[in-house]
């Protein structure tokens, strides 16, 4: 076998694993074009006819291995509400607990008293599969459940009867002592450390930030320090480290000290819930005990390599998830650029060996990992180096301290002496974490680079270490800074065409209109009905923190024209503070209305601290583009209507937008009586397209309306299982006796229009019919 023999045969594995696996076109064209690369590299190579064939043999046996744990996982498919007995497995974090039915984890949400983990439960409910993507580009949640071993939701949960004295079904009892071991653990923590101390803790230990407060995790993102609380690499050498050093005191042979460590680093891993990063690591700590056990260098490729070819033949699913990618690319930068970073550093100061090795670590991990990162997570973080280099460092003691902590739990004074020391540690970490994310440009909006363009650059880390060792260091550096502006501004076909996206955001409406010459308008920006005091937060924002504002991102929309809100409910205003965050606004287009609920307030008070305009068009106003777009608005008109079944819905912004042939009409929730006043002003409706008011409900949509507008196709934003009863029938029979074709976004998910403005529009919407 060549010097490089395992790396290639680990790279067969992988690409024959990814062959197989649901990745996007341009994710598949670069898998292909690495295998042909792969194919022509061995083809050329100085290597043996019996490497060839095990190369061969090696790609296939990874397909075959994705492809058989595809056909034999768990399917969910969605039933009626039944009955089921089902055993509490753990708790998954923001109000959730997972159970096991039928041989199925599920998350299920419970009202209380929650039983307790390891409760033998008979519930009530639906259960269903997750989602597979029902916006464009939008990640499966299906996929990333998977990866968390969660195969379906049980919704709508009852808890009918409770027992912990049965019998847990065979493969449970493990499970089960696990995450009471971790509900323990827990406990202890957060008794003597206080939150979120305890739950930063846990995260270092285990792996669990769901306990976290949401605002505390995205500083954690925002400044590259979230890996901290997934238990990874930093973790497993922490422990290994830890371990190494206690039995070198005790004078051990090197030999039994370093099997003595690969067990404790496997059981941490086991521990911390066997998650891929945990393994990889595992695999490569092994990997390197034995090289030193037997007097070898520790560290090397083929350890990563070996890493991924456990990875690939025991969770072939885990290898096409972002968990992956970033993992290994991280480890692989850690080998490709600490000894370039280090010579760099060590011409600029001489700092002491600690400071020195973790400045070098931090840098390449950074250099390695921020276009993934910026991929995944759709922000880039300016402070991550400062940052890691103020957190990363204490990791280990605080893991020292919490793991005593809980071993000296019988013992009160000297588990709270521990726990003292600990929080001086933490509280600096937090300190770091919060001061950092709170400076100017802490994150940046990113809209994610293609796959080909991430390649580019880590093909130009790769090569650099070759480039310098043939003193082309302006080469190197030119080719790592060419593949960063890549990342950062990534090419793009124009496409001349008007996008008109109806996104599927449950019973709420959003929709992002493009126009050709690069305009863009977010009408509504989903959300959900606010009921009740709202407090100081609001669940309608969460739409628009997690479809909205990415689905802007990721199409390259940094800054809209204007956001025009139909009207101040909830599930049309919900996601409008969390845009005004992370968008550029020019200007917000509002109805005029007054409204209580928390969202609509805090849209505007975000405008106001932003100092984003607000205007009020009126039945009349007409906005043109220099591509020929034109919005007139129909309504609101003065005075309002008043006495209606719901003023606030008739009161809507409505308006046409058209574009030379092309007309869609949008009415938010105006109903009856505000169509009513359309018709009677005499206006033109006939359009080719009409958003349906009101989600389609027995309010709005008259017969009258529908015959003046006479739409080809409607469109219907409306949530699944509804409680409304949305769209009523007698609207899709209405829409139906005029011709129309109907998409809707329950069944359909996203409906993409496309229009050049002469011929017919194209719609696509994001789930096949």
């Amino acid at each position: 076998m060549p010097a490089s023999g395992l790396i290639l045969c680990a790279s067969g594995a992988v690409l024959g694993a990814l062959a197989v696996a649901p990745l996007s076109s341009g994710a598949h064209v670069l898998a292909a074009a690495a295998s042909l690369g792969l194919l022509v590299h061995t083809l050329t190579a100085r290597v043996t006819p019996a490497f060839r064939t095990l190369l061969a043999a090696v790609l296939v046996l990874g397909a075959l291995s994705g492809w058989l744990r595809a056909r034999t996982e768990p399917r969910v498919t969605e039933q009626r509400t039944a009955r089921y007995n089902a055993v509490v497995f753990d708790r998954s974090g923001d109000g959730d607990s997972v159970v096991r039915i039928e041989g199925l984890r599920v998350l299920a949400r419970f009202p209380d008293p929650v039983p307790p983990i390891g409760a033998n439960v008979v519930v009530r409910g639906r259960l269903v599969p997750f989602d597979g993507p029902r916006n464009p580009e939008e990640p499966s949640e299906r996929a990333l459940q998977r990866e968390r071993g969660i195969d379906g939701r049980l919704e709508s949960a009852a808890v009918l009867k409770t027992s912990v004295a049965l019998r847990h079904a065979q493969g449970d009892t493990i499970g089960i002592w696990l995450a009471q071991a971790h509900a323990w653990a827990h406990e202890q923590l957060r008794a003597r450390l206080g939150e979120p101390n305890a739950s930063v803790l846990a995260g270092e230990l285990w792996g669990e930030r769901s306990a976290l407060p949401p605002d505390l995790r995205a500083e954690f993102q925002e400044t590259g320090t979230v890996h901290v609380l997934v238990t990874a690499g930093l973790h497993v050498g922490a422990v290994a480290a830890l371990c190494l050093a206690l039995l070198s005191a005790a004078s051990l042979p090197r030999g039994v000290a370093c099997a003595l460590t690969a067990l404790a680093i496997w059981a941490f891993a086991l521990w911390s819930g066997a998650e891929l990063p945990a393994i990889r690591a595992a695999t490569m700590a092994t990997a390197a005990l034995t090289a030193r056990a037997c007097g070898r260098a520790t560290f090397s490729y083929n350890a990563l390599a070996l890493a991924a070819l456990a990875i690939v033949f025991v969770r072939p699913q885990s290898v096409a998830t972002p968990s992956f990618a970033l993992s290994f690319s991280c480890v692989a930068g850690i080998f490709t650029l600490a000894p370039l970073v280090e010579r760099a550093v060590d011409r600029v100061a001489a700092l002491p060996n600690a400071a020195r090795e973790a400045l070098v670590l931090s840098a390449a991990t950074q250099l390695s990992t921020w276009p993934l990162s910026a991929a995944i997570f759709l922000q880039f973080g300016m402070y991550g180096l400062p940052a890691n280099l103020a957190v990363v460092p204490c990791v280990a003691a605080t893991m020292a301290l919490g793991a005593a902590q809980l071993l000296l739990c019988w013992c009160a004074p000297l588990a709270q002496a521990c726990a003292n020391l600990n929080s001086w540690l933490l509280a600096w970490m937090l300190s770091a974490v919060r001061t950092l994310s709170s400076l100017p440009l802490a994150s940046i909006p990113m809209t994610p680079a293609p796959p080909w363009c991430i390649a580019a650059y880590d093909a130009a880390l790769l090569a650099a270490p070759a480039l310098v060792k043939r003193r082309a260091h302006s080469a190197a550096g030119v080719a790592i800074l060419l593949a960063a502006a890549l990342v950062l501004r990534p090419p793009h076909l124009e496409d001349r065409r008007l996008a008109i996206t109806v996104l599927d955001v449950g019973q709420a409406d959003a929709i992002v209109v493009q126009t050709p010459a690069g305009h863009a308008w977010l009408v509504d920006t989903g959300g959900r009905l606010e009921r009740g005091p709202q407090g100081n937060d609001s669940l309608a924002e969460l739409v628009g923190e997690r479809i909205v504002v990415p689905f802007l991102l990721r199409h390259g929309i940094h800054a809209l024209d204007a956001l025009i809100i139909s009207h101040p409910h909830g599930d049309h205003v919900g996601g409008c503070a969390p845009v005004l965050r992370k968008i550029r606004v020019a200007e917000i287009a509002d109805g005029g209305q007054t409204y209580g609920g928390h969202a609509y307030r805090d849209c505007f008070d975000t405008a106001r601290e932003r100092r984003v305009p607000i205007v009020y068009p009126r039945a009349g106003a007409e906005w043109r583009t220099g591509d020929g777009v034109v919005l007139r608005f129909l309504g609101p008109s003065l005075p309002f209507i008043a006495n209606s079944h719901n003023d606030i819905n008739e009161n809507s912004v409505a308006f046409t937008l058209r574009f030379r042939s092309f007309c869609m009409l949008f009415t938010g929730d105006a109903g009856a009586a505000a169509e009513e006043r359309f018709l009677a002003r005499g206006t033109d409706l006939h359009c080719e397209i009409l958003k349906v008011g009101h989600h389609g409900s027995a309010y709005s949509s008259t017969p009258a309306f529908i015959a003046a507008v006479h739409p080809r196709y409607a469109v219907i934003s409306v949530g699944r299982h509804n409680l409304f009863g949305h769209p009523a029938p007698q609207t899709i029979e209405t829409l139906r006796s005029y011709g129309a074709t109907i998409y809707r976004t329950d069944q359909d998910g996203a409906a993409t229009i496309l229009s050049d403005g002469t011929t017919q529009p194209r719609i696509v919407t994001t789930i096949e019919r």
